[in-house]
């Protein structure tokens, strides 16, 4: 008998994943955003019962929050990331029928001025930011003003759903460069172009080892290693849902990069103020760090 090859399983792998997509983006464009958000959430909830990835989420509240795994606030706040990934996948799906004027309305925008600032250096701008709340939006909120950015997304090896990513993403003013083909970045960087980099997980798994609320964790050290390569400014931006409907995002001033000296000291230097306020972002915003994945080493 002759073998099937894997990539005739691999095509309709990937054809059902972008069915889903499709389908999963019709409702969410035929349906009012109340409604959307109803279905949304409760299978996030019914996500949620079946267990799927709940004891990484438990492990990441337990180790930010230093309480247990099976603390009742733990499950609280676990449950709160599930609906706060669900509303997030929804608004993802509605990205290409909201207006851009109701787009930049329902996100409150706090110190772009410390964006535009560092761009008259003509070095183009780094910004590090966290899985927290929708953060592709607080991307692509910066890309409506008019400013060129760039987003750091997943390859999924399946070519339709990437090109409908970034059909979604760039309706938003936000252009799509992937993990594992950075070889463009200095180049966007010399065109004065922005690049958001989410510095709290490394989906390639190549990170260092750093201490991170107080446990041992991979947390990635390419936007400091960027920064510092292209002698560009390094920027910390988040965004957080402060309404139903509505964000806040905040861009903060640029990170004095240490650049004397040995290149892996000042790296790690450089780690610490990065981490610091990774910390500080994430421990405040915990019900929206929408992280699904084990970066700890113990």
């Amino acid at each position: 008998m002759v073998k099937t090859p894997p990539r005739f399983f691999r095509f309709f792998y990937n054809l059902f994943g972008y069915i889903n997509y499709m389908l999963a983006t019709l409702i969410a464009w035929t349906t009012p955003y109340p409604v959307s958000y109803f279905i949304g959430v409760n299978l996030a909830r019914l996500w949620y019962i079946s267990g799927a990835n709940t004891k990484t989420v438990k492990r990441n509240i337990s180790k930010v929050m230093n309480i247990g795994i099976d603390d009742p606030r733990t499950s609280y706040i676990c449950k709160k990331i599930y609906i706060e990934f669900a509303k997030n996948v929804v608004d993802f799906l509605k990205n290409r029928i909201i207006p851009k004027k109701q787009f930049n309305k329902n996100i409150k925008i706090e110190g772009l001025e410390n964006l535009k600032k560092a761009l008259d250096a003509r070095r183009g701008a780094v910004i590090f930011t966290a899985h927290i709340g929708n953060f592709e939006w607080g991307a692509a909120r910066i890309g409506t003003e008019g400013i060129k950015i760039w987003g750091v997304g997943l390859h999924r090896d399946n070519l339709p759903l990437d090109n409908y990513f970034e059909r979604n993403r760039g309706n938003k003013c936000l252009k799509t460069i992937y993990a594992n083909k950075m070889l463009h970045v200095f180049k966007i960087l010399r065109n004065n172009e922005v690049i958001a980099i989410p510095t709290d997980l490394d989906p390639l798994k190549n990170s260092k080892i750093y201490d991170f609320f107080g446990h041992k964790a991979f947390i990635p050290s390419g936007s400091v290693q960027i920064a510092m390569a292209a002698k560009a400014p390094l920027i910390p931006s988040f965004i957080i849902r402060d309404g139903k409907y509505h964000h806040h995002q905040v861009i903060l001033p640029p990170v004095e990069l240490e650049t004397e000296g040995n290149k892996e000291d000042a790296i790690n230097k450089n780690m610490l103020k990065v981490i610091e306020i990774l910390e500080d972002q994430i421990k405040r915003n915990i019900e929206q760090w929408v992280m699904f994945h084990d970066i700890w080493v113990e």
